[in-house]
């Protein structure tokens, strides 16, 4: 191929979450000599992502975000678009909701469909029940699934998907191992730029300020170490619809001296290496990538039992299997008595050993698409 393929991502908006990130550091690390990204998304704002993939070739267009009663006029648009570019042989859904619709469009023009679960089944409630039954189609539509976890295939696409080999594979939520790689340097500016000293402690998550995240149980952590007397700073990194609602509660609480809200960091690497134990309590998750790394940073890493056991890629996992309180604050101060032994420098091996370095899944990826487009275009 004289040309690179061109791989259609569709996404809702390319912004610092973890879907998102885990697509850019593949499209920074694939080989663009064979494979290109382009991105289809329905916002129509400028995001985060949006000039670096313009600077590595990648093209963005913009879908009408569904909402039921345009579904003639969303379906017209899909129509026209395939129609006009016929470059994109693969579509790589990231949008299960419609999944069904764009992809069966797709193929309908000769595109080869592949659908990404990136969650488990969230907690019942009216739009998860909704969105189960607008996705349900997608299995019976896609020519491939990836999960990012083999629960996270099973809950959308059903054990017929799920445990057929030849269909359906778990790509890694990949990071870039060495990145993670615990620096002392990192730490220390981090530290300074917070305006913590080295001998506090600093518990922290990263993740977007959400009910998947469980912010409610995150806030009765800080409380129950604060009224047990623990001396730390718990910091927050991410954004999201909750967060004005949360900053209200922390400060009606009372904890805004031992909470500091971080926002969106492009250089979550480095203050992840400022922090000194992480908690991750989501309801649920599709593995969860901050967690993955975090382990790189050789942080001690206390998850929940939503978050899959595919996350576990070292000895610096840890995973509650209820949402008590108490038990969580009690591994909390077992954990803080670990620190000072806590060796930190080659976390990042374990996890890059486990198979979650980003070089081997974007190498993965590319011979998949490769193999996908000599079967396209009809080449063996």
């Amino acid at each position: 191929m004289s040309k690179p393929i061109r791989v259609l991502h569709v996404l809702a908006a390319m912004d610092r979450a973890g879907t998102e990130n885990l697509i850019m550091s593949l499209y920074r690390n694939i080989d663009r000599t064979k494979v290109q990204f382009d991105f289809a998304v329905s916002a129509n704002n400028e995001c985060a992502f949006d000039e670096e993939i313009k600077s590595m070739g990648g093209r963005i267009y913009h879908y009408p975000r569904y909402c039921g009663t345009n579904h003639f006029y969303y379906v017209a648009w899909w129509k026209a678009f395939f129609k006009k570019h016929k470059e994109h042989c693969i579509v790589h859904g990231h949008i299960g909701s419609t999944a069904a619709i764009y992809l069966s469009i797709a193929k309908q023009f000769g595109k080869f469909a592949i659908a990404h679960s990136h969650n488990t089944n969230s907690k019942l409630s009216l739009s998860s029940v909704l969105y189960r039954i607008y996705s349900y189609r997608t299995r019976f539509i896609a020519d491939y699934f990836f999960g990012c976890s083999k629960q996270a295939l099973l809950d959308r696409y059903g054990k017929r998907v799920a445990h057929n080999r030849k269909v359906s594979s778990v790509l890694n939520n990949a990071i870039d191992t060495s990145k993670f790689a615990f620096n002392n340097e990192n730490r220390k500016h981090i530290r300074n730029e917070l305006g913590v000293n080295e001998n506090e402690v600093i518990i922290g998550t990263v993740g977007r300020l959400t009910r998947q995240k469980n912010p409610d149980m995150i806030i009765n952590i800080i409380k129950k170490l604060v009224s047990n007397g623990i001396k730390f700073r718990f910091l927050w990194v991410g954004t999201g619809e909750l967060e004005n609602e949360i900053k209200n509660k922390i400060h009606n609480l009372g904890l805004e001296d031992r909470v500091i809200f971080a926002g969106v960091r492009d250089d979550v690497y480095k203050v992840l290496m400022g922090m000194d134990i992480f908690v991750f309590p989501s309801e649920w998750e599709g593995l969860g990538i901050s967690c993955v790394e975090a382990q790189a940073s050789g942080l001690p890493t206390l998850c929940s039992e939503a978050v899959p056991i595919d996350a576990k890629v070292s000895n610096y996992f840890h995973q509650l299997l209820n949402y008590n309180v108490e038990e969580w604050c009690k591994k909390i101060l077992a954990l803080i008595s670990t620190i000072k032994q806590n060796d930190r420098s080659n976390a990042y091996q374990q996890v890059k050993k486990n198979g979650y370095d980003i070089m081997a899944t974007a190498n993965q990826l590319r011979e998949f698409y490769l193999k996908i487009a000599r079967k396209s275009s009809g080449t063996h």
